[in-house]
């Protein structure tokens, strides 16, 4: 009885060792659908709820804005490209950025940190952009 019940708490106990090996990745993938949680510009951190970066593959970027004036969703393709830790996004087309805070189709940022739950960006104009996995 007493091999039985040891044989099973070091079963538990690898297993817990597995999943928290698991949620430790070193390379954790930029693909998913973040959502955008706060803003700091100027030492000003703003909550945000409404915008959604979307890297669906190596190179595809979509940009997702909820406008609740209008009770829709925008939706602004692009390409994306990395280098380390460098993120480059680039519009395709012009329309609705009115409604972001990007001044032009193009932008870089830099990844501060970057897990399976939390993506941290700093624009080149200094801003910080903090997302959650969504």
């Amino acid at each position: 009885m007493d091999r039985f019940m040891m044989k099973k708490y070091v079963l538990i106990l690898l297993c817990l060792m597995l999943f928290e090996a698991c949620d430790k990745t070193t390379t954790p993938a930029l693909v998913g659908k973040w959502q955008l949680k706060t803003v700091e510009k100027s030492d000003i951190e703003t909550a945000v709820d409404t915008v959604w970066y979307n890297f669906q593959s190596e190179s595809v970027f979509t940009l997702q804005i909820y406008v609740p004036q209008q009770d829709r969703y925008l939706q602004l393709p692009g390409l994306k490209k990395q280098e380390n830790d460098v993120l480059f996004i680039r519009f395709e087309f012009d329309d609705h950025i009115e409604y972001s805070d990007w001044s032009g189709r193009e932008r870089s940022f830099t990844i501060e940190q970057l897990n399976r739950r939390k993506l941290i960006l700093r624009s080149e104009e200094g801003d910080r952009y903090s997302f959650i996995k969504f």
